[in-house]
């Protein structure tokens, strides 16, 4: 039986307020899908190579429902975790942009290194699954094994005590930040941006990291800053690679397999 929602004066709220509150529950996933338009919109405008989106989209969009349980389970794991303050009083009165800008670089870095722990033998049966898609567009990026998913969140949970006390809007900007620089950096298009690669990785630079082979596959592994492969000697000009170079894995392995992670 339906219930009427009432405010405190026993009055219905108007449809008006419920239609509100309805689109407020869907605000994560309009965010998510307009960041996704916008770059849907960028790769019909500047291609970098011919995909045809129908062969591959349900595929994907099975993966992103993966993606999003595999993650709910990864915040209950992760948030069993009893990561200490470690951080003296003195820095935690700092301002919080200085703070932020120290977190940032702390998990990107550690990023990259999980990156290339993940590209070990031992490990990378958890990781090739990402590795697998024989073709790059935004939507690609999210195939992520559930122990990927798992692993990716550690470098955010060691390194948050940095930010306490952390304000309410970091959070939802930071998953914000989170969708766009994933979705970016495998886009399909044609943008060429040396001088930025400089700085950022960008989906020219990354997409070197999908390709076949090793001179591809172990190099570029940064995720948001550039100057780890630079300064760890893992840096592959896109410049030098050809504009046609095959995506995906050599291995032929189930798709279970893939999913799971083994």
């Amino acid at each position: 039986m339906q219930c009427a929602v009432l405010p405190v004066d026993g009055k219905p709220f108007p449809p008006i307020i419920l239609i509100f509150e309805g689109v407020m529950d869907l605000q994560p996933y309009l965010i998510y899908w307009s960041i996704g338009a916008a770059f849907f919109a960028a790769e019909a405008l500047w291609p970098s190579r011919p995909l045809q989106y129908r062969r591959v989209i349900v595929y994907d969009l099975v993966s992103l429902g993966l993606y999003n349980l595999f993650f709910l389970v990864a915040v209950f794991l992760t948030s069993q975790l009893a990561v200490p303050n470690y951080v003296p009083d003195r820095m935690q009165g700092l301002p919080f942009a200085m703070k932020l800008l120290v977190f940032i670089l702390l998990v990107d870095c550690s990023a990259y290194w999980l990156h290339r722990i993940w590209h070990m033998a031992w490990l990378w049966p958890l990781h090739r699954w990402h590795h697998a898609p024989v073709y790059m567009y935004w939507l690609a990026g999210v195939r992520a094994s559930l122990p990927q998913v798992v692993m990716a969140g550690l470098p955010f949970m060691i390194w948050l005590p940095l930010l306490r006390p952390v304000p309410a809007w970091f959070f939802p900007l930071y998953s914000v930040f989170l969708i766009v620089t994933n979705n970016w950096m495998h886009m399909n298009t044609t943008w060429r941006s040396s001088w930025l690669e400089w700085v950022l990785v960008t989906p020219r630079y990354h997409h070197v990291h999908h390709g076949t082979t090793p001179d591809c596959y172990e190099r570029n592994f940064g995720v948001v800053f550039s100057m780890w492969d630079r300064l760890f000697g893992t840096y592959a000009n896109p410049e030098e690679r050809p504009s046609n170079f095959p995506f995906g894995i050599r291995e032929s392995v189930h798709p279970v397999r893939l999913v799971l992670g083994l």
